[in-house]
């Protein structure tokens, strides 16, 4: 796709529309469509939906895969260029305010409502604005709708900063990667075991009241210890439930999956061996591929 032929809609980004390709990769990456692609890259379900070509019981895994395609073998750039564009941008052009020619109105057709009003030009800006959000604001069953035509659409956040889709994130790869244990065991000197839950907090500063402070007494420490793993504990449930929904077409959901995936017990065995293996892993580099297995 080159810049020229660019011409796309996609609600809840900063600039909405966009006709450079490379303006919208980078807006792109700061969005929750990022983070949508990022999280089916940690789910070893959606991973083995790929190695099964889309074959798996679960309809919602069939049409995500039909939608996104194998996220593992391709970095975002390229996914965002190949799939990305197409899933989240809108399909039927938004409604916009329009002059109306005097001599031969025409008026939009369809189920949304308008407004017509007669705007005197020798009037001020200020006060035309005034006057004309008075007659919208008084309109008879006014309703505001952002519905989107998008082939894959966002789910509204509802109880939860975008910023938490991002520690979630960071929450779950800290606590994945120190627990990766050497094939050969540890070295000599080296400290056996992970990061607890309490250091994988400190380290991303989790929660500001819960960092130690010189002069903590024992217990008020403790505190701040137990309360830093609780958060850390929350928000791996979280990112947890985001790979989940993501997976079956919802996001960003923290809530836990509504209907669990359906899976034959010979799959769970095969996504469990994969797991053990070595040949799943969670991908956390946007460059990063992992080879599907066949």
């Amino acid at each position: 796709m080159s810049e020229q032929e660019l011409d796309v809609l996609i609600k809840g980004m900063p600039r909405l529309r966009y006709r450079n390709s490379q303006v919208l990769l980078e807006d792109a990456k700061r969005n929750s469509r990022y983070w949508w692609w990022a999280y089916l890259r940690l789910s070893p379900e959606y991973w083995w939906t790929c190695t099964k070509l889309g074959r798996v019981d679960d309809k919602r895994l069939r049409n995500m895969y039909w939608d996104f395609g194998n996220i593992f073998e391709q970095s975002f750039e390229d996914w965002w260029k190949n799939r990305g564009v197409r899933l989240f941008g809108e399909e039927i052009a938004l409604p916009e305010v329009r002059l109306i020619d005097k001599r031969n109105p025409r008026f939009s057709r369809g189920n949304i409502d308008y407004l017509v009003v007669e705007i005197p030009l020798n009037l001020t800006e200020r006060t035309i604005k005034k006057q004309v959000i008075t007659l919208v604001k008084s309109a008879e069953g006014r309703q505001i709708e952002r519905i989107s035509t998008a082939p894959r659409p966002l789910a509204k956040l509802k109880g939860i900063r975008k910023d938490v889709l991002e520690i979630a994130y960071q929450s779950y790869q800290l606590h994945y990667e120190s627990r990766i244990y050497k094939s050969d065991g540890f070295a000599i000197g080296e400290p056996e075991g992970t990061k607890s839950l309490y250091q994988i907090g400190k380290e991303l500063r989790l929660v500001k009241t819960c960092m130690p402070v010189v002069g903590d007494s024992t217990e008020k420490a403790r505190q701040r210890v137990n309360g830093m793993k609780v958060a850390v504990s929350r928000m791996l449930k979280r990112a947890d439930n985001l790979s989940q929904n993501a997976c079956v077409g919802v996001f960003p959901c923290v809530q836990k999956i509504e209907e669990p995936i359906a899976w034959s017990k010979r799959n769970i065995e095969n996504i469990q061996k994969a797991i053990s293996n070595k040949q799943f892993r969670p991908l956390f580099n946007d460059e990063d591929t992992l080879s599907i297995i066949l």
